[in-house]
């Protein structure tokens, strides 16, 4: 139970993508597709951001929670395009240049930080616990460090190298 109280928001995403998606299948998105938007609009772009930034709140920085909070929103509003029925909508076809803008934008920010986390791994005296203390969870962490540690031996075997 207390896995199910530490870990609720990843419980509830899939019934709220579940449950929009059969909102999009339903007659009644063809016979009101606007307020079908509006209704995405406010669940991918206002009600699951600030849910999941409740859910961080406690577990990362505020800057990482709205961070995350703000590319949730971005994916959300992303799906909500995908999930409305094509040329229906009045604003999230005002919105469609922002995912052009913020795409390259999130691609860096990951790319930035797979290179951080790749070095750290890879780097002299990896910690589990510092990952962990980043916000990464411990079983990912074990993970990236056991491939870490498996490739450093086959390059060592491989080219001879002892470090």
């Amino acid at each position: 139970m207390a896995r199910v109280k530490q870990n609720w928001f990843y419980l509830l995403l899939p019934f709220a993508l579940l449950a929009a998606w059969q909102v999009s299948l339903s007659s009644q998105t063809l016979a009101n597709p606007v307020l079908t938007e509006r209704v995405y609009l406010f669940d991918f772009g206002v009600f699951l951001p600030a849910l999941y930034w409740l859910f961080l709140r406690g577990k990362v920085s505020s800057k990482a929670a709205a961070l995350r909070a703000l590319a949730l929103a971005g994916a959300g509003l992303s799906f909500a395009a995908y999930l409305n029925p094509p040329a229906t909508g009045e604003v999230l076809p005002l919105l469609s240049w922002l995912r052009w803008v913020a795409l390259p934008v999130l691609v860096a920010i990951e790319l930035a930080a797979l290179i951080a986390i790749t070095r750290y791994a890879y780097g002299a005296n990896p910690e589990e616990e510092r990952l962990i203390e980043q916000g990464m969870p411990p079983l990912l962490a074990k993970a990236l460090l056991a491939e870490a540690r498996f490739w450093k031996r086959v390059f060592a075997w491989l080219f001879g190298n002892k470090d």
